[in-house]
């Protein structure tokens, strides 16, 4: 998928170069040409990053920088001949990401947006890295608590969940039930066989995958990395 941008500026004939510029450098691109315009298409394009010019009709761009923070965290590159300190201070006040000062060269302006876009898209995928865990078919999302086996969702309790998911933080690892009692419910009176029980619970729901958790006799559990090469354990 190409990668969305904004450009936001009032002289068409600047604005079509680098439509033109970021055209052949795979960019789909969408051009406004006064701040209000800009705000509309903003809402209606939902671009992956803005450039956003400060000295724009009927909203300028320090306005429709507040608008866009307002709604979302999208990446906003202000380009401006206002050079003064103060000017530049402004927009970094309304988190603006860059700022750029005409005259520029345009391969600068593309290099700072690719920049900007790939470090956004560093950050995105460490969250979802660490919002997901994924052992062979079974996958969780922690922060909804579900979970997919082949990318179809079973319904665990709550506790279920929180037993899988440490089962599974550990995969090829064993985890005896002292260990799993105490991150569960940090009890140490609690009958250690109930352990045994949700297992049990876990086990039927992966169905045909049940024997990815392995029996460790006498010492606990263990979610196996390679399901095709792990014995089969006590059910």
């Amino acid at each position: 998928m190409k990668p969305k941008i904004l450009i936001i500026e009032d002289e068409s004939k600047y604005a079509y170069i680098l439509e033109k510029y970021f055209t052949s450098e795979g960019f789909d691109v969408v051009l406004a040409f006064d701040g209000m315009m800009g705000y509309k298409r903003f809402l209606d394009f939902d671009p992956d990053i803005v450039c956003l010019d400060i000295m724009l009709p009927v909203l300028d761009g320090y306005e429709v920088a507040k608008k866009i923070r307002a709604k979302k965290n999208t990446p906003i590159i202000m380009m401006s001949a206002l050079s003064e300190e103060q000017d530049v201070l402004k927009g970094y006040t309304l988190q603006i990401d860059d700022y750029v000062t005409k005259p520029f060269r345009i391969p600068i302006l593309i290099a700072k947006v690719k920049n900007l876009l790939e470090r956004r898209k560093s950050v995105v995928d460490d969250k979802t890295r660490e919002n997901e865990i994924e052992v062979g078919n079974v996958k969780i999302i922690r922060d909804i608590y579900q979970c997919y086996l082949n990318d179809k969702p079973i319904k665990l309790s709550k506790t279920e969940f929180e037993l899988l998911e440490y089962l599974m933080m550990n995969a090829g690892r064993t985890c005896t039930r002292e260990a799993l009692l105490s991150v569960l419910w940090n009890e140490k009176d609690i009958e250690e066989r109930i352990i045994d029980t949700y297992i049990k619970k876990i086990r039927k729901l992966l169905g045909d995958d049940n024997n990815k958790i392995t029996t460790i006799f006498g010492i606990g559990y263990r979610f196996e990395k390679e399901t095709d090469e792990s014995p089969r354990g006590d059910k």
